[in-house]
């Protein structure tokens, strides 16, 4: 016979064996270019980078979450620019486009560097079970 509190515990072990929550939303999950020529990769569990144009493009790494309509970034501070600094834009979809409008972000660099129409260039993998 299996006591109450061991139910207890098995459930507790359980729930917290499952994968991690999702971070962010499928739709932005992928491949993206600029106008400018500026790369963006969005893994849909949170992790980006852009890769600016050039013969050695510093590469930026950072996290973002997107919940449909407002996403918000946050460089790594390997990155060193605006290191852990939040930006919001609001995101607005369109097929294999988005536009970023500012809401609210203290990087210029970021403002100067996101607040553009990109357009897909490679659909993102969604992690199973995400």
């Amino acid at each position: 016979m299996i006591r109450p509190i061991a139910c207890f515990a098995l459930v507790a072990v359980a729930s917290c064996a499952g994968d991690p929550p999702r971070i962010s939303s499928a739709g932005l999950a992928g491949e993206w270019r600029s106008a400018d020529g500026v790369a963006l990769s969005c893994e849909d569990l949170g992790l980006l980078t852009l890769t600016p144009p050039g013969p050695k493009p510093k590469i930026i790494i950072g996290e973002y979450t997107f919940n449909g309509s407002v996403a918000t970034f946050r460089y790594q501070p390997e990155s060193k620019v605006c290191p852990d600094e939040i930006g919001q834009y609001a995101i607005e979809l369109r097929g294999n486009t988005f536009t970023a409008t500012l809401l609210r972000d203290h990087c210029t660099a970021r403002v100067k560097m996101l607040t553009v129409t990109w357009t897909r260039t490679a659909a993102g993998r969604v992690t199973p079970g995400q």
